[in-house]
């Protein structure tokens, strides 16, 4: 056992530096400048680590903390919490602002139908996206992580659009001409999630 332990720390301070020190390293020392550059520019640097880390690590904890001021989610499960986060990050949608929108929309019901045919956590309606996803096939709304995961794609292209304000006008199916006469949507979302509008 000792012996693999030592092959794997040697194979690991060789592969640190082969492609770390290009003094050490003869596959990065015998690339041209053109090819090191390239090399270079593909290694993640340490910044980007740290938040990919760190988002993936705080999310959850901030769902969680939304979920717990929400009416319907206080009692919501940690494998609905860690789904949400996770479809959120996926999407590149701010986890707080996803697990709001569940909230207001659900209150965390994966079950949750409206009579315009809003199915599931974040209440997608099924006729209105079935020409960018497969519902007949690929995805089930029913299926708390297939929801979650069109649900937070639909939202973080709508936001990406329109902004905050506007792409959750626009989830809501308000548009951006109705500003006032949202119910308080936009700010019920924005409060739960913590954010000022």
């Amino acid at each position: 056992m000792k012996k693999i332990i030592y092959l794997e720390m040697i194979v690991g301070v060789l592969c640190v530096l082969a492609f770390n020190m290009p003094m050490f390293g003869s596959l990065y020392a015998n690339m041209d400048t053109q090819m090191q550059m390239t090399f270079a520019r593909q290694r993640p640097v340490a910044p980007a680590l740290a938040f990919r880390y760190s988002i993936f690590r705080t999310a959850p904890l901030e769902v969680a903390k939304v979920f717990g001021r929400t009416p319907g989610c206080a009692d919501a499960d940690p494998e609905l919490i860690q789904a949400t986060a996770k479809a959120a990050i996926e999407a590149g949608l701010d986890p707080r602002i996803f697990a709001a929108t569940i909230g207001v929309e659900s209150s965390c019901s994966p079950y949750a139908t409206s009579t315009r045919g809003a199915i599931g956590l974040t209440q997608v309606v099924a006729r209105v996206w079935s020409s960018k996803y497969d519902f007949a096939g690929r995805y089930n709304l029913l299926n708390v992580d297939d929801n979650l995961h069109v649900g937070a794609q639909i939202e973080a292209s709508l936001i990406t659009q329109y902004g905050i304000e506007g792409g959750l006008r626009h989830y809501n199916g308000m548009g951006t001409a109705s500003a006032d006469f949202d119910a308080g949507y936009t700010s019920k979302i924005l409060a739960l999630a913590g954010r000022r509008q």
